[in-house]
């Protein structure tokens, strides 16, 4: 895994890609630690195991050079650092509120909401008719053949536009907005 990758709160394995990222650079700190307690008893990093001889000789060029251990502190910093906001990602994944949409069964079809694909699908039993087709895709919606599904980008616009699609409301009378998690608005700051 590539540890500089962007992470998508929407991807369902996130928390699991941020633990994989964290136990990487909470062993690169213990790795850094034990060189640098190696260099410490011996006086060089040569023999130290999992450092070949060539490594070996410019981290203790490095040493001899202008530096006191083969790691200074910096290397900590930037991982502790490194460390700190991946816990705090998935600290704040794992207890965030509610805030994932939410699909429903509709005459005729289910609204699925596909998190993988950041997409709301619109699944029908049967082909939709030409005036319902013309609505769909008034209101943004396209056909996607490789799913069979009508589908537009998964947001609270794409709510909207599904509110004022009658033939696709919840079969319970409410609206496609009234089932969603209530938005969170954030103080705007202080100019």
């Amino acid at each position: 895994m590539a540890y500089n990758n962007i992470i998508s709160a929407n991807d369902p394995m996130a928390v699991n890609m941020l633990k994989e990222n964290l136990a990487h650079f909470e062993n690169n700190t213990a790795y850094m630690q034990a060189v640098n307690d190696f260099y410490k008893e011996k006086g060089t990093t040569v023999g130290f195991e999992g450092i070949d001889y060539a490594e070996a000789v410019k981290l203790d060029e490095r040493v001899n050079g202008y530096q006191t251990a083969p790691y200074l502190g910096k290397f900590f910093k930037d991982n502790y650092e490194k460390i700190g906001r991946i816990k705090a990602n998935i600290d704040r994944l794992e207890n965030r509120p509610e805030t994932m949409f939410k699909g429903w069964q509709f005459a005729g079809g289910e609204a699925i909401v596909n998190l993988a694909n950041n997409r709301l699908q619109l699944m029908f039993e049967e082909k939709p008719s030409d005036e319902h087709r013309a609505m769909l895709k008034q209101n943004g919606f396209k056909f996607a053949p490789t799913t069979k599904a009508w589908q537009r980008q998964l947001n609270y616009k794409t709510m909207a536009a599904a509110n004022r699609i009658d033939f696709i409301k919840p079969l319970d009378g409410r609206t496609p907005m009234d089932l969603q998690p209530k938005m969170t608005h954030r103080d705007a700051p202080e100019r």
